[in-house]
């Protein structure tokens, strides 16, 4: 049942979505560190749009296309393909601000 839920147009595959938010937790302990390390929000943010990058790549069509039924052609054009990325990145840069505060106020109230 997992297997066959998709995010944003993105196929989980036979592994479900255990392994599709694997890139997305490891992403998340970036801007934690950033927050205790005292790292200024723009490199959080240049974090999250390369965890973007990241995830998108792995998740492409192309890489998708071996899965498809014989005969079918993946194509996406570039304006979609664009404006997934933005979606995601979006995404990411807000689960990374919400990270990224959540520690740096807790770094506060213990340091």
């Amino acid at each position: 049942m997992l297997a066959s839920i998709g995010i944003a147009g993105l196929s989980c595959g036979k592994r479900g979505l255990a392994v599709l938010g694997i890139d997305t937790w490891m992403s998340l302990f970036g801007p934690a560190y950033f927050a205790y390390a005292g790292v200024t929000v723009p490199f959080m943010v240049a974090w999250a749009i390369a965890c973007a990058a990241l995830a998108t790549w792995n998740n492409r069509e192309s890489r998708r296309h071996g899965r498809l039924a014989p005969g079918i052609v993946a194509s996406r054009s570039w304006a979609a393909s664009i404006g997934i990325f933005v979606l995601v990145a979006a995404c990411y840069i807000a689960a990374h601000s919400a990270v990224y505060l959540l520690v740096r106020h807790f770094v506060r109230m213990w340091l």
